[in-house]
């Protein structure tokens, strides 16, 4: 029988994690069907291979397996993110750091030092990642005040389906007082008439043509940094709702070169406004549906995030929002011509996963795939509908029969349920995300973020606010709406993995399966639930190597 070793005979062994190792003395969360927890699990070759019983793994390990005592610490299956804009990270290394500010003034700061060091008329472009209500001024920026710091460079700072622009940038993109509204977008104008520099949702679309392209190397090295990110918060696979073709290019270099440490379900971008005979071209330019790398790394059956309508303050509902009598939101894409996108998308292969908000682009949704169905059967193909926060019992019968998955992200809630609460009110601001009501009807859902760079993409906090409805602005929507912490868990682990097909080969910790598993700090099943958002990833391992952390006496690279 092999004996526990120390941590440099361990490190110095030679290919030792090709060797057969066990983990044991581990409160192991399998998320197998009956939830079942584990002492020990023996890896090789990528996968578990033994599951259960110390005795019993270490039998089937063999007697040269490697051991791991993980002193009676928490293991659960590796997070899979089920909506992460990792493609965002492309331009990390270009971008003006926003996501620590809490004033305008801290916005002013760092465009102010970013000015120092660029040349008149370079564009300067901040991260996503700072909210409205952390700033202490109580009121998003305007043209003005980046014109204060940045007067002679083009200044664009994203947020949540929306820019904040200044004057130079407006000018560039041609937009004046006269501008009108595109389709799905709206230009926000000060009581002179003026635009005040906020341009929302698709009106964002008249500067980003403008922003210039990092360098291979920049957004490689971005690319890097998100992945790090995500991995240190325990997420193993990912699906990530919108790329090019060159995107998707970039991630399969990283993983030739051993670089890529998050399994990736990879969908297209294509604009569902754009003429059809455009749509078609593009889907025959595009790579066939379906491709997958054969490791598990890389798959690409999709097109996403196509977008019906905005967000919290665009968001297309069935009824007039009760702060603006009249208005119902942003319809980024005519009923009909979205009918016939999802048409021609089914007859070439793609599955679709469409941005729907409210309940009104649901609505748009639900006809759409209808459509679709009635020429070619999506029934068994998982289709999916991203974000709907209003998804109401109305929707679930139709949901339930064309077999579709819900991408929910309680980050929403948590990171902007004071915007939602404000747009829309109570009693309808309660009915965003009903966890407890959608599964309690049969609706399958996984938890996402988001993320990473906008909302955090942390699954442990998206286990905490799904299990309490707590949230970081300090209310709550839906009080009534937590679910358990089992069915929490399964929302970040085997739910993610069913999106992409692959619940047979992720999402649990069951002998045959990849070893994607995470150390945690403490035990989330019996803790008090407000402790929850204070676990900590100890170890993120990925295909039985660690990609983040430490485990036992093995170290990430």
């Amino acid at each position: 029988m092999a004996l526990i070793i120390g941590t440099a005979a361990l490190l110095a062994a030679p290919g030792w994690s090709q060797q057969a190792y066990v983990i044991h003395n581990a409160r192991i969360v399998t998320v197998d069907k009956a939830f079942s927890i584990a002492e020990a699990a023996a890896i090789k070759d990528g996968k578990f291979i033994a599951v259960g019983k110390t005795a019993d793994v270490l039998k089937a390990a063999g007697p040269d397996a490697r051991r791991i005592d993980l002193g009676g610490q928490m293991v659960l299956p590796g997070f899979n993110d089920s909506h992460v804009h990792l493609t965002s990270g492309e331009r990390l290394e270009v971008q003006v750091d926003l996501t620590r500010v809490a004033s305008i003034a801290d916005i002013k700061a760092a465009i102010a030092a970013r000015v120092k060091t660029s040349k008149p008329g370079e564009w300067i472009i901040g991260t996503r990642g700072w909210w409205e209500y952390k700033l202490s001024e109580g009121r998003l920026p305007t043209r003005y005040d980046l014109d204060e710091v940045a007067p002679d460079n083009p200044v664009s700072i994203p947020g949540p389906h929306y820019s904040i622009v200044n004057s130079l940038a407006l000018k560039l993109a041609g937009v004046t007082r006269d501008t009108k509204d595109p389709q799905g977008g709206e230009i926000y104008h000060d009581k002179n008439g003026e635009p005040t520099g906020l341009l929302m949702d698709n009106a964002g679309r008249f500067v980003r043509k403008f922003y210039p392209e990092p360098t291979e190397a920049q957004k490689m090295a971005g690319l890097k940094r998100v992945l790090k990110l995500v991995n240190s918060n325990g997420i193993t696979s990912a699906g990530d709702p919108g790329g090019s073709v060159e995107q998707a290019r970039m991630f399969q270099d990283l993983h030739k070169a051993g670089d890529l440490t998050v399994r990736l379900d990879f969908s297209y971008s294509v604009d569902p406004a754009a003429p059809l005979d455009q749509v078609e071209a593009e889907l025959k330019a595009l790579p066939k549906p379906g491709y997958e790398s054969g490791d598990g790394m890389f798959r690409a059956d999709q097109l996403g995030e196509v977008g019906l309508d905005g967000a919290e303050l665009t968001a297309l509902l069935s009824e007039d929002y009760p702060t603006r009598p009249g208005y119902r939101g942003l319809e980024k894409v005519p009923q009909d011509q979205f009918n016939k996108f999802a048409a021609l998308a089914n007859r070439y292969g793609w599955r679709l996963r469409p941005h729907a908000v409210g309940d009104g682009a649901i609505d748009e949704a639900l006809q759409a795939f209808e459509v679709a169905d009635k020429e070619k059967s999506i029934k068994d193909r998982r289709w999916m509908i991203d974000h709907a926060f209003l998804l109401l019992p109305r929707h679930y019968p139709k949901v339930k029969e064309l077999g579709l998955i819900i991408n929910s992200q309680y980050m929403h809630n948590y990171q902007l349920g004071k915007l939602i609460l404000a747009a829309w009110e109570k009693p309808l601001a309660d009915k965003s995300e009903m966890y407890k009501d959608w599964i309690a009807n049969g609706i399958m859902f996984a938890n996402g973020s988001d993320g990473p760079i906008s909302y955090h993409a942390e699954p442990l906090l998206q286990i905490y606010g799904s299990v309490t409805r707590n949230t970081d602005w300090g209310g709550q929507l839906g009080p009534d709406q937590g679910i358990s912490r089992e069915e929490a868990i399964r929302s970040v682990t085997i739910n993610g993995a069913y999106t992409s097909f692959e619940e047979k080969l992720k999402g649990s910790i069951e002998p045959g399966k990849y070893a994607d598993f995470v150390l945690v700090s403490d035990d989330i099943l019996t803790i008090p639930a407000q402790r929850i958002k204070d676990v900590k990833v100890k170890a993120t391992i990925l295909g039985g190597k660690p990609v983040f952390g430490q485990l036992g006496p093995w170290s990430a690279k």
